[in-house]
């Protein structure tokens, strides 16, 4: 059977197998007959509160981008050789020092609220609360990035980047097991994969449709399966947390994927879609590589987002800990995120059994 022919069928029983509720075990309905529902991520915005005017969160304005640090750094009355100016600059992209650059003015968003989860079970002094009113959430990027046009609600990335995870590389599955009831449930399992289909949608291309298939890749995308505990509570699945790799590809062929320790979600759920938070431990130097393989200063300059300043800015606000050194090297942030039900298609037990069965973790060398 073709795949295309998989499709069809999977999304003519989207309409009867998800609406014929099953008795759970709680005395509950769920729409899940295998007790297994699958979701693929559609959306994917860096989660950053701001306000309509900026005022509130950055009183000072918004950072500089690439060009007007440039101009700051290398004014147009003096001379400067290629060496000491476009080459100087661009080193520092690549390979960024914590030195403080007193000509570089970097402001921190001075909010109070923000999206997120609380990845540590506790209220710190440095945590915020959702707009919701949760307390105890944990997203340090909010500083870091709150006044940096590149990751604001009005930003050109926003919209304009919303397909990266329709790239072949970037598609990531989580599929849910154990589930007695999708409104209610004490103990299920959410377990994270790279997915080898692109999403389905309707014929405008703009609208992703619930009951496509998607292959798990276990034979090169080992490193990004990775199981959450998690429960159900009046239609929200909430996780404990755990290290997660996500795949990141760029725009061209650049691969830098991204660690996040302690990752946890919550998702509401219905049968046809998933929407809400991932949130966990971003790794800085594997953001540093994968938002400057990824695009260029060029690019950068569209959303003004100076990354040397960023990375500074990411350093001074990280809040986890490497268990063995005692580094600083990862900062909690957030993800929004809107995934579309599928069915999950696991490979054959012949190509299964070739493949190590252990999980990767987040915590390994990418040296």
């Amino acid at each position: 059977m073709t795949l295309q022919a998989k499709r069809l069928i999977g999304l003519a029983l989207a309409g009867t197998c998800l609406s014929a509720p099953v008795l759970a075990a709680s005395g509950g309905t769920s729409p899940v007959p295998d007790r297994r529902i699958g979701y693929v991520m559609t959306s994917e915005y860096k989660a950053i509160w701001d306000s309509p005017d900026g005022k509130l969160e950055c009183p000072q304005g918004i950072n500089n981008g690439p060009r007007e640090e440039f101009k700051i750094l290398f004014p147009d009355d003096k001379k400067f050789t290629i060496l000491e100016s476009q080459l100087a600059r661009e080193s520092e992209v690549w390979f960024p020092k914590l030195t403080p650059q007193e000509k570089l003015p970097y402001y921190d968003s001075v909010a109070k609220t923000a999206f997120g989860v609380d990845l540590n079970d506790k209220v710190d002094a440095n945590d915020y609360t959702d707009p919701d009113g949760n307390k105890g959430i944990d997203n340090q990027t909010q500083r870091a990035w709150g006044c940096t046009a590149n990751y604001r609600s009005t930003s050109y990335n926003l919209g304009a980047f919303n397909n990266w995870r329709k790239y072949s590389y970037n598609i990531i599955v989580i599929e849910l097991t154990e589930v007695d009831d999708l409104i209610n449930d004490p103990e299920i399992v959410l377990t994270t994969y790279r997915g080898m289909d692109r999403p389905m949608t309707d014929a405008t291309g703009a609208t992703y449709l619930p009951g496509g298939t998607q292959r798990v890749d276990m034979r090169f995308g080992r490193q990004f399966v990775q199981k959450f505990k998690g429960k159900i509570v009046d239609g929200v699945l909430t996780t404990d947390g755990a290290d997660y790799v996500m795949p990141s590809a760029g725009n061209g062929s650049s691969v830098a994927d991204v660690r996040y320790y302690g990752t946890r979600w919550r998702l509401n759920l219905t049968p046809d879609r998933a929407n809400g938070i991932m949130g966990g431990y971003m790794n800085i130097e594997d953001w540093n590589s994968a938002a400057n393989q990824g695009r260029s200063t060029h690019h950068q300059a569209y959303g003004q987002a100076a990354t040397p300043s960023i990375y500074r800015a990411l350093h001074r606000n990280a809040d986890y800990a490497d268990p063995k050194t005692g580094e600083m090297i990862a900062i909690s942030t957030a993800f929004k995120v809107g995934l579309t039900q599928v069915f999950v298609e696991h490979p054959s037990s012949e190509v299964a059994a070739n493949v190590s069965g252990a999980p990767a973790t987040a915590s390994a060398s990418r040296e």
